[in-house]
């Protein structure tokens, strides 16, 4: 049995929800049943149904009569929408995490051929590639790879202002003087590669999931190429169809 000043049932609620956070109950799982938990703790079943009570009102479990508990699908995951362009920090931010953006580097480049298409310039003019990460209390949740058309930073001195924005729509707006209007991408599901393993602190068996399209301004000119991946043990997507 616990030894705290802590109310029984928060301390029971505190290990359960650690339970949940390990791995050791998975999203959609059924907790053991109520009579097994309250064996396991030492305490009674009104002791027990008040931590589960605990845990339901914070969103981690939902409760079926009669059936038993269940880890929500979505806890201990950033959840957002996708019909909004909103920036990444802020799905994070509403999710309830500490949000933060790190710029990982800035470098010039000569841009392919695919960029070129989705970019409408030249193959081979120049443009600059800027990767990010996302982070959600402290755990880097998103990797982003933004590839810019050189002609929408004049001065590439500008750059250096990415460093001091939450975001890459920050960046347009404020430096570039540019409003982005539309994501136009496809979404998929892949496998990490070594960088991305090492950036996100993941294996090689943790799925992705990638977005990768085109950025426009209102009179549909190209702003930016950008790839995100979205760490799936981390990062849920809704989407409403009507």
């Amino acid at each position: 049995m616990f030894q705290s000043r802590a109310p029984l049932y928060m301390e029971i609620a505190k290990e359960l929800k650690k339970r949940i956070t390990d791995g050791v109950y998975a999203p959609g799982q059924q907790l053991p049943s109520e009579p097994e938990l309250a064996a396991q703790f030492g305490v009674s079943r009104g002791t027990l149904r008040e931590a589960l009570s605990v845990l339901e009102k914070e969103g981690a479990i939902r409760r079926r009569h009669g059936i038993g508990s269940f880890v929500e699908a979505h806890y201990n995951k950033v959840v957002a929408g996708m019909e909004r362009l909103d920036p990444l920090i802020d799905t994070i931010r509403r999710s309830g995490y500490e949000a933060k953006d790190q710029v990982l580097s800035i470098r010039e480049t000569k841009i392919d051929a695919k960029g070129a298409e989705a970019l409408e310039v030249e193959v081979g003019s120049v443009g600059y590639v800027i990767e990010s990460i996302r982070l959600a209390d402290q755990e880097p949740v998103i990797y982003c790879f933004d590839l810019l058309p050189g002609w929408l930073v004049p001065d590439p001195a500008l750059l250096e202002n990415r460093y001091r924005t939450d975001s890459l729509s920050s960046f347009l707006k404020d430096t570039c003087q540019v409003k982005p209007y539309q994501f136009i991408s496809t979404v998929s599901a892949v496998l990490p590669f070594p960088k991305t393993m090492r950036i996100l602190g993941i294996d090689k068996k943790s799925p992705l999931i990638l977005i990768e399209g085109t950025l426009y301004d209102e009179n549909g000119k190209p702003l930016n190429y950008g790839k995100q991946l979205f760490r799936s043990d981390k990062y849920q997507f809704h989407l409403v169809r009507k």
